[in-house]
């Protein structure tokens, strides 16, 4: 029988917040297993996290998504849960015991932290957002709900468990804070049962520095969202490529057609040569859409394929 829990941390120079994470998660669950992803922390994380009893695991790639890709590669199928968190100490664990539960015993793939303002955010604290984040989170949350009617909430909360079949099913990785965004991607990916529960949110310890950047990180997020709907939808992504040169092509084409039809003549070539190529490229454009939306089935059967394999571990 399938019985241990791990807990995944990734760090960059957390030395002041890490043991107290550590601290709360053994208080919340006193058997679970924990790793701690130094991501090329300069301080002293990773020495910290050792004396509190969590393994240490290093990642030379700069970015949560690669330490996060890290931990998940040597995952095998003796876990039943992943809790993924911050070292911050900035999330409430209490809830952890109830979402490994519901992983568990109730079936869901994945469990997300919504983010709820602590109810004493505590001295030597900072607040619990910085200028632009809040509107930020909301903005990008509205965007992904969009372009993948997912009914996520809170779509960058980093507080997270996870099914094992969902974790080795998963591909991404290759980024830094974007990742929240890919782990509800695959989620749409494999119709995953998904659900939010409330979780306090607190401000940092006054010392302890936030590495996300609001507005290049906020780019870095839009841009991935953006490729992320290409890859998942790129019959309709292309398709609304297509359009405007469709729209375009067909005007110009309409005048040239009328030109010729009350005169005979052609006076607008330039018009016609460039109303046929904007004809072709809109319907190169969607072509491509449809041999991409027929690579993504081949992919998303890979995906639910491997799903499925690491999710039989659960009945044994």
């Amino acid at each position: 029988m399938k019985s241990k829990n791990l807990v995944i941390i990734p760090c960059l120079n957390e030395e002041l917040s890490i043991a107290e994470t550590i601290r709360d998660i053994k208080e919340s669950v006193p058997d679970i297993e924990i790793w701690v992803v130094n991501n090329k922390s300069t301080d002293k994380t990773a020495e910290v996290a050792r004396a509190a009893g969590a393994q240490i695991i290093s990642c030379d790639q700069s970015g949560k998504g690669y330490a996060m890709r890290k931990a998940f590669s040597l995952i095998d199928s003796s876990y039943q849960t992943i809790f993924m968190v911050d070292g911050d100490a900035t999330y409430s664990v209490s809830s952890l015991p109830q979402a490994i539960r519901m992983i568990s015993d109730d079936g869901f793939d994945m469990v997300i932290g919504k983010r709820v303002k602590g109810e004493e955010n505590g001295k030597g604290r900072l607040a619990e957002y910085r200028i632009g984040h809040r509107s930020g989170n909301k903005f990008l949350s509205f965007m992904f709900r969009v372009l993948f009617n997912i009914k996520i909430t809170d779509i960058f909360s980093g507080w997270r468990v996870f099914s094992p079949g969902f974790i080795k099913s998963f591909m991404g990785g290759n980024s830094g804070f974007e990742i929240e965004a890919e782990l509800n991607t695959h989620a749409y990916v494999l119709s995953a049962a998904v659900k939010e529960i409330p979780v306090q949110y607190f401000g940092r310890k006054i010392g302890s520095n936030s590495k996300l950047n609001t507005y290049s990180d906020g780019f870095r997020i839009i841009r991935k969202q953006l490729e992320l709907f290409r890859n998942e939808k790129p019959l309709l992504a292309f398709t609304l490529l297509a359009i405007p040169w469709l729209f375009v092509g067909g005007t110009l084409l309409n005048r040239v057609l009328n030109d010729y039809l009350e005169t005979g003549l052609v006076p607008r070539f330039p018009s016609l040569i460039a109303a046929t190529g904007m004809l072709i490229l809109a319907g190169l454009l969607w072509i491509a859409g449809v041999i991409l939306e027929r690579v993504r089935a081949l992919r998303v059967y890979q995906a639910r394929a491997i799903y499925s394999q690491y999710s039989k571990f659960d009945q044994v």
